[in-house]
Order: C-alpha cells, then structure tokens, then sequence
C-alpha cells in the first residue's frame, strides 16, 4: 500500500511496514514543513509586504491548502491594488500600513481581523458639541478612522 499525504499541510502520512530505510528521511521532511507551518516572523505564518507597487499585484498561495496567515502590508500602493488569494480562487484586497490576520478555506482567502491603522490626534481632529450636562466628542478624521463619545 503506498504513503498517503495528509489534506492540510501535504505531510506524507506512512504505511506500516514501508519505507525501510527511508522513513527518517520522510519523517525529517515532515518535521520541516510543521516548523514552517507553525514557526516564527518570516516563515509561512507571518507576512511582510514591502516594497512599492508599480501595478496590481496578487500574492497568490497555493489551491488546496487550509491556513491562517498574519499579513502585514508596508507597501506603498500607488494607486494600484495589492490582493492576497489562492491560484484560482477569490482573494482579499489589502490596505496599506494595515495588518490583517486572514485564512484560506483551500479554495478562496477571506479577511478574519482587520487592525487599523491608529495616529496621533490634534486639537484640529476634535469637534465638542455641547447640551446642558452632556457634551459629544467628535474625531473628524477619514471615514474609516473617524468616531463619537458621548459623556452624560
């Protein structure tokens, strides 16, 4: 009976019996490619993009694959739209200086967390509108940072 690959993360799973004088070599690549897909900044887990786009670009992961992955995006977009997918599926367009944490379903990339990007704020940034006791705070900053307290 010949070696199965695991549906996840293609690990070679062995018959009983097979693979004499061999099955180290199996085992040690097998140990391998968990270290990648569990390890550390760098490796398969963590993403970071840099760099300046100079048209759309994909980053593109492999069909087939089940995964979560931590992407942080530094590029400098340029109008152009930086997307992370699997080769034939859907993918996520990303924003620049966000970190997203995403996964793959082997088929198409979606978005699990967004973190926003926060910035200092200025005396400028603050409206407060007042009425009798209460008073609102209002953060005047882009559509997608902006917010309200309300203190009664």
């Amino acid at each position: 009976m010949a070696n199965a690959t695991s549906a996840n993360l293609k690990l070679t799973v062995q018959t009983t019996g097979e693979n004499s004088g061999t099955w180290g070599q199996i085992t040690n690549t097998n140990l391998l490619i968990l270290e990648q897909a569990i390890g550390g900044y760098g490796k398969d887990d963590v993403i970071k993009l840099t760099g300046t786009l100079e048209g759309n670009l994909n980053v593109t992961m492999p069909d087939s694959v089940e995964k979560t992955y931590i992407v942080q995006d530094t590029c400098n977009h340029a109008n152009y739209t930086l997307t992370f997918k699997t080769t034939s599926g859907t993918g996520v367009a990303l924003c620049e200086g966000h970190t997203y944490r995403l996964w793959s379903d082997g088929t198409n990339v979606y978005k699990a967390q967004e973190e926003k990007v926060w910035r200092a704020i200025t005396a400028s940034d603050l409206t407060v509108n007042t009425q009798g006791a209460a008073f609102t705070l209002v953060y005047s900053g882009d559509a997608t940072t902006g917010w309200t307290y309300t203190e009664k």
